[in-house]
């Protein structure tokens, strides 16, 4: 797909679905399993949060398709295993994988078994899938053992988004971007089910300026996936170190921790203007400590 300068990552995620070449044979390798762990251990490291690694660490949001592209594109297997390394040394036992670094134009069998083998020789365990959700990101998920996808639809309703999720195994929660009421993230999911939930991104609802924990309470059970973020004020997505901004996400997290949440904690930063292995291990730690 030939994505267009200036396209934003709400817009991007939403048109991906329908680019690429799905995985051979992939569905033959049958419905991943559940991703589980305990206490501190559910902590994973998104790999988006390398966005502007192509650009010497330097990119604007608004230019999210262009950085993508440029991912994909500079992402061989030589570059995955680096990423992975990278990402184990820094603690790290889990990781949410972007879809610019598994991407469905260009994956095949061939290299699905590549990075799966570069994921377990640094010991990570990939427990999500960052995109859009559809057939060949399906296909790439079942090959590297990814139980769920956390992003947008696309053009799928959710009745037919169901239906793949029932024939894959593969469960699909709804990112929050624009979205600032529970009902907002209902209705684009049918009001959820056992396959269809949401992935609360505290980052986002700082941006918008509305109250992460109350929405997250609201959800209740359909939040199935998360995003801990935090951002410097309302009304933009600079991003910082968690605990410092303005999305309460110490607040999240007992939110999530109320409603009975048991998933994964993904750390997410994608910041503009900085390497966010430099805080990595911190931010790791934080939310560690807030697990205990």
């Amino acid at each position: 797909m030939e994505e267009k300068k200036g396209v934003s990552r709400r817009a991007f995620l939403g048109a991906s679905v329908a680019s690429g070449a799905a995985v051979t044979a992939a569905g033959a390798l049958g419905a991943a399993a559940p991703a589980r762990a305990a206490g501190a251990d559910r902590i994973a490291f998104v790999t988006a949060n390398l966005v502007a690694q192509v650009t010497d660490w330097r990119f604007e949001l608004a230019q999210w398709g262009e950085q993508h592209k440029k991912t994909v594109a500079a992402t061989d297997e030589a570059a995955w295993r680096a990423v992975c390394a990278e990402i184990a040394s820094h603690g790290f036992k889990a990781v949410e994988v972007w879809e610019a670094h598994a991407a469905p134009e260009v994956m095949d069998k061939k290299r699905c078994a590549a990075w799966k083998a570069a994921l377990d020789d640094n010991g990570l365990q990939a427990i999500g899938y960052g995109g859009a959700f559809g057939r060949k990101t399906v296909d790439i998920c079942l090959a590297l053992g990814i139980p769920q996808i956390n992003g947008g639809m696309g053009d799928l309703t959710p009745d037919l988004a169901t239906a793949l999720c029932k024939e894959t195994g593969v469960r699909f929660n709804l990112e929050n971007h624009p979205q600032k009421t529970a009902k907002e993230l209902l209705d684009l999911i049918g009001g959820g089910n056992e396959w269809l939930g949401v992935c609360a991104d505290t980052g986002w609802f700082g941006t918008q300026g509305v109250s992460g924990p109350d929405i997250i309470r609201e959800l209740g059970p359909l939040v199935r996936h998360t995003h801990l973020k935090d951002v410097k004020a309302a009304g933009a997505h600079r991003t910082c170190l968690l605990g410092e901004g303005a999305a309460r996400v110490e607040e999240c997290m007992a939110a999530l921790k109320g409603a009975g949440y048991s998933g994964w904690y993904s750390w997410e930063d994608e910041p503009e203007d900085r390497n966010p292995f430099e805080s990595a291990a911190r931010n790791r730690q934080w939310i560690a400590a807030r697990l205990k």
